[in-house]
């Protein structure tokens, strides 16, 4: 039976608690979403401020919107970013200080929106697994970041992103089949790999 096969509509999934999800109400949710394109959709934001040393900023996330409604006046999160202590003694740092790297940052995230989705996609296709856990590697050429190369070989910084995937739970080939695709469904997994045109704002203060 494939997954499409097995899906069952949210009334008879109610109250069938799956992974700390109503399995029902999520599944309502989904429709809701297919039904409200318009007023499903989200924006996140985050703000960073850099600090008295080079390169470390702490960033905050809280207010977003759905739907063009601010939500989240209450949130306010803070994450510190810098480097590992070994790089900041060998760039000079007078006092080192082990921080993540706004890169690991990136790919955390990334972990958890492929984890996340991979276990609401199997809410939704009435597939059983245990866990998830993915792990991502980023090999990186600093030569433009220090200006050694210019900006139009930005292509070269990055090699091939490493993503290994870890199912666990006793699946049928054809839910294995569906489990492997879900990953392309991934916000920031599309954030990262795809183009996104964009030109940031940049705009100059005087200091009071």
């Amino acid at each position: 039976m494939t997954p499409d096969e097995q899906r069952q509509p949210p009334a008879e999934r109610t109250g069938e608690i799956e992974h700390g999800v109503d399995a029902g109400e999520h599944l309502e949710f989904i429709e809701w979403v297919e039904a409200n394109p318009d007023e499903a959709k989200l924006e996140f934001r985050a703000s960073g401020v850099t600090e008295d040393v080079a390169n470390r900023t702490a960033a905050t996330i809280g207010e977003w919107a759905l739907g063009g409604e601010e939500m989240g006046m209450d949130r306010e999160h803070t994450l510190e970013f810098g480097l590992p202590p070994e790089l900041e003694d060998a760039m000079g740092y007078q006092e080192p200080t082990d921080r993540y790297e706004a890169v690991e940052g990136t790919l955390a995230g990334l972990t958890a929106c492929i984890n996340g989705t991979v276990v609401f996609n199997a809410i939704r296709d009435g597939i059983e697994i245990d866990d998830v856990t993915t792990t991502v590697r980023a090999p990186i050429d600093l030569r433009m970041l220090f200006g050694i190369h210019d900006v139009d070989r930005a292509h070269e910084m990055y090699g091939e992103l490493e993503i290994d995937v870890e199912v666990a739970g006793d699946l049928t080939e054809a839910e294995k089949g569906a489990v492997r695709e879900y990953y392309n469904r991934s916000p920031v997994y599309n954030l990262v790999t795809m183009e996104h045109p964009n030109r940031p704002k940049v705009d100059f203060s005087t200091p009071a």
